[in-house]
C-alpha cells in the first residue's frame, strides 16, 4: 500500500514542482514548444531572447484481475504507467524557437519493474507569430523528430515507437481577440501534421521467433482543436486531439489503433514568468485492442487497453529570463496578478493609434502614386495635343515650332506700329 502510495505521490509532487503547462511527451500531438496549451502547439512564439523550461508527469493506472495461478498468490494487480521529463525552449527571433525535450523516466511494462532510464529524446523548431500588424489571426508551422535513446520500445499504454529516428511536420493556427498580449483573452487553436516513424526493416518484439519486420514505413495524421478562457490568475482549457495512422505499424506493435482524446485543464499563474498546470485526459476512441499475440510478444493483462482510457497531467512552465528593453527605452509590459500587462493605462491604446496612424500613411501613400500615375498620363495625353495639330483631313501632323514664335514677334511688331501715331497725336 505504501509503496502505491509512493507511486502516485511522485508523479504528483514532480508535476506541483517541476513541470509544465504543456506536455512534450506522452500519448503526445506533437513535440511541444514554449507557447501552447496540454497537447496543441500554439502559432506564437516566445519573445525574442527568452529561455524557458518545462518538465512533466504524468500518471495513469488500472487495476486487473490476475490469471488463475496454480499456487496462492494475489487475484488482482494495479498497473501503473508513470511518465517524466524535462524541456528546454530558447527563441532566436520573433519568429524562430527551438526546443529539446527529454523523458527522464517511463514504464515499459515488459516485465514487473521494467522502466526506460531515460527514454527518447525530442527535438523540434517552430516557426511562427506570422501574420498582419493588427490580425488577431496568427499561424505557423513545427518541425520535430523523435531520437531514439531508450532500451525498450514498442510499449503498452504510448504511442507507437520501434526504435529509430522518428520526424514529423505540423501545421498551427491561433486567434486571440488580443493582439499584444494573446494570452490575456480568449484565444482558439488549430494544430494539422504529418508524423513519419521510419521503421522499415525493424522487428518489433526482437526475439528469434518474430517474423513480422516492418514492410512499410508506419505514417499518421495528427489533428487536434482547443481553446482558452482567461480569467484573472487562471486559465481554463479544453482540447480535442487525435492520431490516424495512414499506414498501420505491424501486428506485433502493442499501439497500433487509433486514438482520440479530449482534455480539460486549469492553469494558474502566480507569477508572469510561471504557469502551473493540472489537465484530465479522456480517451474518445473505442478500446478495441488489433495486436495479435504471437510467439514470442507477451499480453500483459487482457484488461489492459492499448492507449489509456484517462490521464492526469501535471505541470508548471517557469520563463528563467525576461527580454531586456530596446536600448534607451523603458519596458512596455510589467506584472499584474501574475499576467503581463502593459506598463502604461493608456500604452495600448497608444499603440493601437499609432498602428492605425501607420496603416492610414500608407493607404494614404498608395492613393498618392495612382493619382501621379494618373496625372503623368493626363500630362502626356497634354503634350501630344501641344506638340502635334490637326489637318483639315482630321490627320496628326506636327506645328513647327519656328512659325509659331516668329508670326508672334511680327504681329507684335505691328501692334508696337500702330500705338506709335496714335501716342504723337496725343503729345
Amino acid at each position: 500500500m505504501r509503496r502505491k502510495l509512493r507511486q502516485f505521490l511522485f508523479p504528483l509532487l514532480a508535476g506541483g514542482l517541476l513541470t509544465t503547462a504543456t506536455q512534450p511527451f506522452a500519448q503526445g500531438l506533437f513535440p511541444m514548444s514554449g507557447r501552447g496549451l496540454s497537447n496543441l502547439n500554439t502559432a506564437w512564439v516566445q519573445e525574442r531572447g527568452q529561455f524557458s523550461i518545462h518538465a512533466l508527469a504524468t500518471s495513469y493506472y488500472q487495476t486487473a484481475k490476475l490469471p488463475k495461478q496454480t499456487g496462492p498468490g494475489p487475484e488482482f494487480a494495479t498497473f501503473w504507467d508513470i511518465q517524466s521529463g524535462l524541456a528546454a525552449h530558447y527563441s532566436f527571433s520573433r519568429r524562430l524557437e527551438l526546443t529539446l525535450s527529454q523523458t527522464l523516466y517511463q514504464d515499459t511494462h515488459h516485465d514487473a519493474k521494467s522502466a526506460n532510464l531515460p527514454d527518447d529524446l525530442y527535438f523540434a523548431a517552430k516557426f511562427g507569430s506570422y501574420g498582419g500588424l493588427r490580425s488577431k489571426l496568427r499561424w505557423g508551422f513545427m518541425t520535430g523528430a523523435r531520437i531514439p535513446l531508450a532500451k525498450q520500445h514498442n510499449v503498452i499504454l504510448e504511442n507507437y515507437s520501434a526504435g529509430s529516428v522518428e520526424f514529423g511536420l505540423l501545421g498551427l493556427m491561433s486567434f486571440s481577440k488580443d493582439v499584444l498580449i494573446p494570452e490575456n483573452a480568449f484565444n482558439f487553436h488549430l494544430n494539422f501534421g504529418f508524423w513519419h516513424h521510419n521503421d522499415t526493416g525493424k522487428s518489433l518484439v526482437g526475439t528469434r521467433s518474430d517474423s513480422f519486420a516492418v514492410l512499410d514505413p508506419s505514417r499518421a495524421l495528427l489533428w487536434g482543436a482547443g481553446f482558452a478562457i482567461p480569467s484573472h490568475q487562471f486559465d481554463f482549457t479544453f482540447e480535442v486531439f487525435g492520431r490516424n495512422f495512414l499506414v498501420r505499424p505491424p501486428v506485433t506493435a502493442y499501439s497500433r489503433e487509433d486514438f482520440a482524446y479530449c482534455t480539460p485543464g486549469v492553469v494558474y499563474h502566480p507569477a508572469h514568468w510561471a504557469a502551473l498546470n493540472v489537465a484530465f485526459d479522456v480517451r474518445l476512441s473505442s478500446n478495441q485492442d488489433a495486436t495479435q499475440y504471437l510467439a514470442g510478444l507477451r499480453q500483459v493483462n487482457p484488461a489492459l487497453p492499448s492507449y489509456p482510457s484517462w490521464r492526469v497531467r501535471f505541470g508548471a512552465r517557469f520563463a528563467l529570463n525576461q527580454p531586456p528593453p530596446p536600448p534607451g527605452q523603458k519596458p512596455l509590459f510589467v506584472s499584474d496578478n501574475g499576467r503581463l500587462a502593459p506598463a502604461h493605462k493608456t500604452l495600448e491604446k497608444q499603440l493601437t493609434e499609432e498602428r492605425r496612424k501607420t496603416e492610414t500613411a500608407q493607404e494614404e501613400l498608395a492613393k498618392i502614386r495612382d493619382e501621379r500615375k494618373r496625372m503623368e498620363t493626363i500630362l502626356a495625353r497634354l503634350r501630344t495635343m501641344l506638340n502635334y495639330g490637326k489637318t483639315p483631313n482630321g490627320t496628326v501632323e506636327p506645328v513647327s515650332t519656328e512659325k509659331q514664335e516668329d508670326g508672334a514677334v511680327i504681329k507684335k511688331v505691328e501692334k508696337d506700329e500702330e500705338k506709335k501715331p496714335e501716342n504723337n497725336q496725343q503729345q
